[in-house]
């Protein structure tokens, strides 16, 4: 499966991340480790965030765990920023 991530680490529910996405529509999901594991393994999951054609996307980190952040778009054509702007 083509597609972007950062693996945010462990992060405290409160996290703030600013995602600006430059070139491209993408999907941003925001997913603790077992969702991102059935992402990977092409299974039902669940994330936090959604479709965005503007940007900044801010997404915060609902609760203490292991997060990943994916960006399903066009990897070629989409330019990614990631920040964490309150911890």
């Amino acid at each position: 499966m083509d597609h972007l991530y950062w693996n945010l680490g462990t992060c405290a529910g409160g996290a703030v991340f600013e995602i600006e996405l430059r070139g491209s529509t993408a999907r941003v999901c925001l997913m603790d480790g077992d969702e991102y594991q059935a992402y990977l393994d092409d299974e039902e999951y669940e994330f936090f965030g959604g479709f965005y054609d503007l940007t900044p996307v801010i997404l915060e980190v609902p609760y203490d765990d292991h997060w990943f952040l994916v960006v399903d778009s066009y990897p070629d054509r989409i330019r990614v920023t990631v920040n964490q702007v309150f911890d």
